[in-house]
């Protein structure tokens, strides 16, 4: 006799319930043949167990049909409510095999890349003496990380810059230099873990934890602070979840994907536990807020910044982060895009946090920022439309 069925004798449904849910439903998840489609019902002796989830037919309809349309070597997209933390899309695509899948979305085998800078910048607006606008010093290109460009050196080759215009345009050697001089090893971890780094962030569906270690040295902090390494690793699932707590104004609002399992017996046999965790506090997201949504306005997400006076995107307030890098599993050139998108109206809520990873080998298909932007658009135009004009003006 098996473990499974063992369970089922020596505990009754509602014990089962209570203690089981997750066991139930991976069972049905290893079982199930198809990497995409996900089991809508369970059947436990004679009851069966259906599932509801969060996930929004039509928003991954969308994206299904933009990866047949460009056929990126690799593709993965997630959609966050940042409202309530419903997963509305994780969809992956891989163009060798044409075909559609999640697991992409789920793992952690990405290089995190400039996403981190997130973390770091968080870390460094904490501070008393450190604000969006602190200068701090850089020689060399801001997108490479040499170890004499992290000295405290100031000659005729120096240049100074703002932390909010070294974030918009990803300026590594400012962000690791700023991370050794006002931060610490221990401080980074720690933030990196409030953002839910080394988190398991769903409850009842398998998902890797995104993995950052501590740094042991200057320069493996340098590397980490700013992304420039391939040993920080996330999901696109936690690209997005680092974009909503910045949208939730520093609140993580637990996501799920598995909302419901209930069957006819006994109804609501699972519901998702909703909880909030305040990650930073109001003044600091504020600066963190500042940042995001100047590297969208002339930044390296700007593409997106000059479409945002017209059509739907004028009426929301977008913030976001790039990040590019080589390496990771499968193994490509990484183009990373997290961004919030949410209405200037205050009373329609937060919106949405959209992650966009493509993954490129020999050449370029679609670029990220167009990807997310086109994804905004659709929703707010299709599944969130604004009713009239009352609805777009700002408080």
């Amino acid at each position: 006799m098996n473990l499974f069925k063992m369970l089922l004798l020596l505990f009754p449904l509602y014990s089962l319930a209570a203690i089981a849910p997750k066991v139930l439903y991976k069972k049905a998840l290893n079982e199930s043949e198809n990497n995409f489609e996900l089991p809508q019902n369970f059947k436990v002796d004679s009851s069966v167990y259906n599932v509801k989830y969060t996930l929004n037919k039509k928003l991954e309809e969308k994206i299904q049909g933009i990866f047949r349309r460009y056929r990126p070597d690799y593709g993965a997209v997630v959609v966050i409510d940042n409202d309530n933390g419903d997963i509305l899309s994780a969809v992956d695509y891989t163009r060798q095999t044409k075909s559609f899948g999640r697991q992409m979305c789920f793992s952690s085998t990405h290089p995190a890349a400039s996403i981190f800078k997130v973390i770091t910048a968080a870390s460094l607006i904490q501070k008393d003496n450190i604000d969006s606008e602190t200068e701090f010093s850089y020689r060399g290109k801001g997108v490479t990380l040499y170890k004499y460009q992290l000295k405290d050196k100031v000659d005729r080759w120096s240049r100074n810059i703002k932390l909010e215009n070294a974030f918009a345009y990803s300026n590594n050697v400012v962000l690791a230099k700023a991370a050794i001089k006002e931060s610490s090893a221990e401080e980074l971890f720690n933030m990196a873990n409030k953002f839910k780094f080394n988190t398991d962030l769903l409850d009842i569906f398998p998902v890797e934890p995104s993995v950052v270690e501590l740094a042991k040295d200057k320069y493996s902090l340098a590397e980490i602070a700013s992304g420039f390494n391939r040993r920080t690793l996330m999901s696109p699932l936690h690209g997005a979840v680092i974009a909503s707590i910045v949208a939730n104004d520093g609140v993580y609002k637990k996501v799920s994907l598995v909302s419901e399992i209930s069957n006819r017996q006994e109804s609501d046999f699972w519901i998702s536990q909703r909880k909030n965790q305040l990650v930073l506090d109001k003044q600091s997201i504020s600066e963190l807020q500042k940042m995001m949504e100047l590297t969208v306005e002339k930044g390296t997400a700007r593409s997106i910044g000059r479409a945002s006076n017209r059509g739907v995107l004028k009426h929301l307030v977008l913030g976001g982060k790039t990040g590019t890098i080589t390496g990771g599993e499968p193994y490509g050139k990484r183009d990373w895009f997290v961004i919030y998108a949410k209405p200037k109206y205050s009373e329609l809520g937060n919106g949405i946090s959209v992650a966009v990873m493509l993954v490129n080998l020999k050449k370029w298909y679609i670029k990220s920022t167009w990807l997310a932007q086109n994804l905004i658009e659709y929703y707010y135009q299709n599944l969130f439309p604004f009713k009239n004009e009352s609805q777009m003006r700002t408080k």
